[in-house]
């Protein structure tokens, strides 16, 4: 399949509403896996909020709303997302867990929040999602944008293998395939390049494989996870 008919197949209608049905269901098997990092991450959120006087935490590439149970009581959040048709998942665990409030769902897209102000949010918050936006580097430069001074961005991410391994071989040789399967998401991603060039004050981050991932996520097993500071 040509690049071009892989772009109109993965834009189409269809396509992206049935990707909303398959990441409802993936969701649960991921946060299953990675349940004890993302409490690790989340947990902080709260008094990272309040160090920048509160306020808002915006989640970018929100999706289904999988990661709601896991934000802290009175959370406030714009969810950020590019596809329409995640759009009721949101709602409907939005309404699951209610010790977290849905200010309000922005379609758009990282690379350029245009309905999102400048130093507006108190915190970031991205998952699966730094691997499937166009621009690493301009999604970041964005995220920098909207955060307060001082402001926290936590991630957690799949990303390449280290290089040299046969993993890291299969990632790229089948990052092509990947992408029409997944929604343009990349399964080679040097995700922590980008991320150290970004110009935030602190950035730290740890790696980690994820095993308890089934077979068929072989690719998508080495993580990323951690924080930076605007």
């Amino acid at each position: 399949m040509s690049d071009k008919l892989r772009e109109a197949v993965i834009s189409s209608k269809t396509y992206k509403k049935g990707f909303a049905v398959h990441m409802n269901l993936f969701s649960r098997i991921h946060n299953s896996a990675v349940r004890k990092h993302k409490e690790d991450i989340f947990e902080k959120l709260k008094p990272c909020a309040e160090s920048v006087g509160g306020g808002d935490i915006l989640e970018i590439g929100a999706g289904t709303g999988a990661n709601f149970e896991f934000f802290p009581e009175g959370s406030s959040i714009i969810a950020l997302e590019p596809n329409r048709h995640m759009v009721p998942y949101l709602q409907e665990n939005a309404q699951k867990f209610p010790h977290v409030q849905l200010k309000e769902i922005v379609l758009g897209f990282a690379e350029k929040m245009e309905g999102i102000p400048d130093e507006s949010v108190a915190a970031v918050v991205c998952t699966l999602t730094l691997c499937s936006v166009s621009d690493v580097d301009t999604t970041l430069s964005e995220i920098k944008r909207v955060l307060k001074p001082g402001g926290y961005f936590y991630f957690l991410e799949h990303v390449a293998d280290e290089t040299e391994t046969w993993r890291n071989s299969l990632q790229r040789r089948f990052d092509k395939q990947w992408k029409y399967l997944s929604d343009g998401c990349s399964c080679s991603r040097e995700t922590w390049t980008h991320l150290d060039n970004a110009g935030f004050s602190t950035v730290s981050y740890k790696k980690f494989d994820l095993k308890e991932l089934i077979v068929l996520c072989y690719l998508m097993r080495p993580h990323l996870a951690g924080y930076a500071i605007k």
